[in-house]
């Protein structure tokens, strides 16, 4: 039974320099650990600044882009406007005004040229940027 209790103190034969050692190299370690804690606290703040000034820079436009979406709010407003108008100068001509309006969409050729229209539409910038073209 003693070679138990002997095995259950590791510390009872130690002198208090070295009790002081372990208790300073303790000491060290737990700083240390604070530190690197501090460091990683550190280094996510860094990563959050970064991460929100990329979300602001994706709200950023070009100036085409700019111009593009403009023209587009135009030609729809401008579009609701004369169904509007034509509602409110008579039901029976805006039932046909809206049969005509999209009788011309579902044409087919028409409705060809708006895939082409629409596939072509992220290129455009790089029409106008490649300036080869432009010779």
């Amino acid at each position: 039974m003693t070679s138990v209790k002997k095995g259950s103190e590791p510390l009872e034969n130690l002198s208090s320099e070295e009790i002081a050692d372990l208790v300073r190299s303790n000491e060290a370690l737990d700083q240390e650990k604070a530190r690197i804690i501090k460091e990683e606290q550190e280094i996510k703040k860094i990563k959050r600044r970064k991460s929100s000034k990329e979300r602001l820079r994706r709200l950023r436009k070009s100036p085409l882009e700019v111009i593009n979406r403009l023209l587009f709010f135009i030609f729809i407003g401008s579009f609701l406007f004369s169904f509007v108008t034509v509602y409110s100068l008579n039901s029976t001509w805006f039932f046909l005004y809206v049969i005509s309006a999209f009788s011309c969409i579902l044409y087919a050729p028409n409705r060809q040229a708006l895939k082409e229209l629409i596939a072509a539409w992220p290129n455009i910038e790089d029409l106008l940027k490649n300036k080869s073209l432009w010779k």
